[in-house]
Parts: structure tokens; sequence; C-alpha cells
């Protein structure tokens, strides 16, 4: 897998694109910046986003190539992150550090996600938030990107037995057009979660 992505991002032009998640940027704009965890962030794209914006920002990813061009993104934007180059699952995060965990189209088994999910959340502070965008079960339908086996796919009702410790803000899903670079292009069916974790 960490050769697939390896292989990926080597190319020059960016996968997903160089501008943040549409939906992300909105949740960040509503927020005030503090520090923020971006597990499986790629290419550095949301990061360099939410570091111009103030927060920050550590990343997690286990593709050397994608730090390497994320830093080279942070560069060209002026900004600093700290990009670590690990298997999101073992990252041990510290205790009570992050304003923020978001997750943006990190995505696996559900059974694997949901482990990682909880163990990063003990980092998070006291009604720190966690927000989470990635596709939908009904993506299956569409070809614009995604994992292609439905256990690797959210819903509302996984989120609800899955994650205790939150009060849910956000849990739904709902249809658009994405423009991510070639990784996510055309008609896409999206969920989102958003929770503040409850002291």
């Amino acid at each position: 897998m960490n050769e697939m992505w390896n292989t990926r991002f080597k190319e020059e032009t960016f996968f997903y694109g160089q501008q943040v998640n549409e939906v992300l940027k909105e949740f960040l704009l509503r927020e005030k910046p503090g520090k923020i965890l971006l597990p499986g962030e790629g290419e550095g794209r949301n990061a360099v986003y939410a570091a111009k914006l103030g927060w920050q920002v550590t990343a997690i990813d286990f593709s050397e190539e994608g730090k390497f061009k994320a830093e080279k993104l942070a560069k060209q934007n002026q900004v600093e992150i700290n990009y670590i180059v690990q298997d999101v699952s073992t990252y041990e995060a510290p205790s009570n550090f992050y304003d923020c965990i978001a997750c943006v189209f990190l995505h696996m088994p559900l059974d694997s996600f949901f482990e990682m999910i909880k163990q990063l959340t003990k980092s998070l502070k006291p009604n720190g938030k966690l927000f989470i965008v990635g596709f939908h079960t009904t993506q299956l339908a569409y070809k614009s990107g995604g994992p292609k086996n439905i256990d690797w796919l959210y819903s509302q009702s996984s989120f609800e037995n899955s994650l205790k410790g939150f009060n849910i803000i956000n849990n739904s899903s709902f249809t658009t057009k994405l423009n991510e670079g070639e990784g996510h292009l055309g008609e896409a069916a999206i969920h989102i979660f958003e929770g503040q974790k409850i002291d």
C-alpha cells in the first residue's frame, strides 16, 4: 500500500489537486485556529490551507513522496507544517494536546478506522472537535473515486454505532460534484461527521 501511494504521489501533478477540500474549508472557517491533527494527509493541500488560516498543523501519512510534495506546497505558500511519515494506525499522539482532528477521505476497513479514531481522539482536548469527511456507502454507484469495497465506506449508522464520547453536531450525507485533481472528479456521495469531545 505504501508503494502504491508513493508511486501516485511521485508524479509532478497533485493527484487530488492543490486546493483544500471544500467541506473541510467551510468547517475550518467556522473554527478558532489552534492545534490540528490531519491524519492521512497525502500531498498536503488541506494542511497548507489550515496553516494559512493560522492553525498549528501536524500532518501524518506513510508516504515519503506525500511529505515531499506537502512541504514543497507549504514553502510555496510561505507556511510551515509538521509532517510525520508514519502509519496513522500506529501514531501515539500526546494526550490532551489537539484542539481538532480532521480526517479527509481517509478510508480503510471500518473496524480498523474506528479503532484508529478511538486512539487518536485520546489526544483531543476536552470540547475538542473531530471532523471527518469521506465517501458514503452509496459512492459505489459513482466513478469519481474512493474505495470499491462497501466495508470501507461511511454511513450514519456506522458512526452512531462505533464512535462514542462525542456530542454529535453533524452526521449526514449528500451528493455533490467533486473537482479535486484527477483523483476525485465528478458526481460523488459524501458523508460528514462533526462531533465535540465530551469532557
